[in-house]
């Protein structure tokens, strides 16, 4: 009997954390709207992420056109990607917090602070 009881409960806890693993990736998706701080003041973006084939894809609409965005990985809470403009690849990473992402944005000798909302 303590034996099936051990078991119950080994079972439960990897359950809970398989559940916690698909929850953490389940957390970056949505539609984000984001005001990068810019040298030339405030740049708003709107990204969209999505799992398809079981990994992660971002779309990023920026200035009304949408951008590429490659290398999408979500490490624990923190959303990873990179995103081209005007020629330039640039390394964007965001703490996710709920519906709120609070970040940074490098690239083309320029760095800055990013922050997001998550729509409804």
């Amino acid at each position: 009997m303590k034996r099936a009881a051990a078991i119950a409960i080994a079972f439960a806890a990897f359950a809970g954390a398989a559940v916690s693993a698909g929850a953490g990736e389940n957390a970056a998706l949505g539609t984000w709207d984001i005001v990068a701080s810019t040298p030339d003041g405030p740049l708003p973006s709107v990204m969209t992420v999505t799992k398809a084939e079981g990994k992660l894809k971002a779309e990023i609409e920026l200035g009304g056109l949408k951008r590429t965005v490659s290398d999408e990985a979500l490490d624990g809470d923190v959303l990873k990607l990179r995103v081209e403009y005007e020629g330039v690849v640039y390394a964007i990473q965001g703490k996710i917090a709920g519906d709120a992402l609070d970040g940074t944005w490098e690239g083309g000798g320029n760095s800055g602070g990013l922050k997001a909302k998550r729509r409804p």
